[in-house]
């Protein structure tokens, strides 16, 4: 195998991975499993503003969800009227914190996510877990500095990858 073979097979793989985990159907079996009576998209803001301490600015959420401004608008609406979220003004600008209720709700969804990893990862060894937890972290950290560019010239020969039997 070549490393160019690697990465179109690590890419296929991460797409995969991202179609699953955020299929609506799923995040909202998840949500309704653990009592979070939520649609996707308010389950998504929720994991955003959880996993940045429980509060973000609300131009934060807009892009890290990426809706629009208007839609974020309205999403935080409702979440307000729900009771998961407040808006807090802080001069010109607008953060949206959880709520006692929004971040018992954001554990409740990270309790059922770590459930879903480890049933996933049943039959590995401890081994495999820790060095797939620490290759996919430092993974991520690198994917974080990437340009949304390409580098170098990219090829645009693509197998259509088949369905694994």
């Amino acid at each position: 195998m070549t490393v160019a073979d690697g990465v179109a097979g690590i890419h296929v793989a991460l797409v995969r991975v991202v179609s699953e985990w955020t299929e609506s159907g799923l995040q909202a079996s998840v949500a309704e499993g653990v009592g979070v009576a939520l649609d996707p998209t308010g389950i998504r803001a929720v994991y955003l503003i959880g996993l940045n301490g429980g509060a973000m600015g609300f131009g934060q959420l807009a892009e890290h969800g990426s809706i629009s401004r208007p839609t974020a608008s309205k999403l935080v609406s409702r979440l307000e009227l729900q009771g998961i979220v407040d808006r807090v003004r802080s001069g010109r600008t607008v953060e949206v914190r959880l709520t006692d209720a929004g971040t018992q709700a954001y554990a409740r969804l990270v309790a059922a996510g770590h459930r879903m990893v480890d049933d996933a990862l049943a039959g590995w060894d401890p081994r495999e877990v820790e060095q797939f937890q620490s290759q996919l972290s430092r993974f991520v950290v690198a994917l974080s500095r990437t340009s949304m560019q390409p580098s170098h010239d990219v090829s645009t020969d693509v197998a259509i990858p088949q369905e694994e039997t």
